[in-house]
């Protein structure tokens, strides 16, 4: 009996219409749409566009005053609204024993930069959606035009009040003295700061050093080396190894006392040992020779020379020998230019085949 009621069970589902995918085909969990380049629009966004155009429309039909008076009486509303639901949402987290945060956290967004944050290190303010542009602002070439401008009347400002008043301050020039024979020479940059300038160069003469015998003058010039000048006499020595010129004037001042009490030293004087000069380069200036100077003998020779080359032209102009340029050159302005020959010009001598890759001569 079992048997034939399972038998019976699977002819009547072979016969079934209905096919088992469509039993259990798999639901989708978004909702279906056709395919359409408009947004999707939900059933709230609808309600809510819904109540925006009546209220527009019962703002356009009512006068001023009842639009007015509706309008505050639907504000009124949404408070109450907002403070209900406020309570609401305070109740349900005392119940749930959470104190309730109200506390969003506020969006900061970088501004660009105008004359109201100008040298701010982090200009901050608003949200994203209530940046505007500002439409009067200026491009930033425009901006650095005008900063240009602000620099040269600030300059043009100290040039006319304060550089006058610096007469007050001027003193005369002194020459330093034999116990100054130290030269310190320094390098500034108006208006700029530049890597170079805090060297000091210095510069001083042998010869003025006080105290020095010729040996240790010697043993001074064969301590500073390549720093020697044989031809001035000078020694020339840099440095910029510290931030400021002050540091590096104290550290050339230092080094140049050093020099000085190494070259007092009586242990060793040196004197067995050459001065190198081999860093300088001598150079030569050629003199002129006095075999070629000018003699009086030479000189009453030209003179006589000149004055035969003077009364030899006068001769030439009174019989009208003498050329004059100006005159021959107006003259061949005035006269008509030769007449040239004819030049042939070549042509190609007839037509087709026959005639291909000949020329001749055509005489105009």
């Amino acid at each position: 009996m079992a048997t034939a009621l399972q038998s019976f069970r699977l002819t009547a589902r072979s016969c079934k219409c209905q096919s088992v995918a469509q039993r259990y085909a798999t639901k989708s969990i978004g909702r279906r749409r056709t395919f359409s380049t408009a947004p999707l629009r939900w059933k709230e966004q609808d309600d809510t566009d819904a109540r925006v155009n009546a209220i527009l429309e019962k703002a356009a039909k009512d006068s001023e005053a009842e639009y007015g008076k509706w309008l505050g009486e639907q504000v009124a509303t949404f408070d109450q609204q907002m403070k209900e639901t406020e309570e609401s949402a305070k109740a349900a987290f005392a119940r749930a024993g959470q104190p309730p945060t109200f506390d969003w956290e506020r969006i900061k967004v970088k501004t660009k930069n105008t004359f109201l944050n100008m040298g701010e290190t982090d200009p901050v303010d608003g949200f994203p959606d209530d940046e505007e542009e500002n439409e009067e602002d200026i491009t930033s070439l425009a901006h650095g035009e005008l900063e240009h401008h602000r620099e040269m009347r600030h300059y043009a400002r100290l040039a006319a009040w304060e550089m006058p008043m610096l007469s007050t301050l001027a003193k005369p020039f002194e020459p330093p003295s034999v116990d100054m024979p130290l030269r310190f020479r320094y390098t500034t940059y108006m208006g700029e700061q530049h890597p170079a300038e805090k060297k000091v160069v210095l510069e001083f003469c042998t010869e003025d050093m006080p105290d020095l015998t010729p040996v240790q003058r010697e043993k001074l010039k064969k301590l500073v080396g390549v720093r020697y000048n044989p031809e001035t006499d000078i020694v020339k020595m840099s440095c910029e190894m510290f931030e400021t010129q002050a540091q590096n004037k104290r550290y050339l001042g230092d080094l140049v006392d050093e020099l000085l009490r190494e070259a007092r030293d009586p242990t060793d004087t040196f004197e067995d040992i050459p001065l190198d000069t081999r860093h300088h380069t001598f150079k030569t200036k050629p003199k002129f020779p006095q075999e070629w100077a000018m003699t009086e003998e030479r000189r009453a020779e030209l003179a006589a020379y000149r004055e035969e080359a003077a009364r030899r032209d006068e001769e030439r102009m009174v019989r009208g020998g003498l050329v004059d340029g100006v005159k021959q050159i107006e003259e061949a302005l005035i006269r008509p230019p030769p007449e040239t020959e004819a030049v042939p010009e070549m042509v190609m001598a007839g037509r087709g085949a026959k005639g291909k890759g000949k020329r001749v001569a055509v005489r105009r």
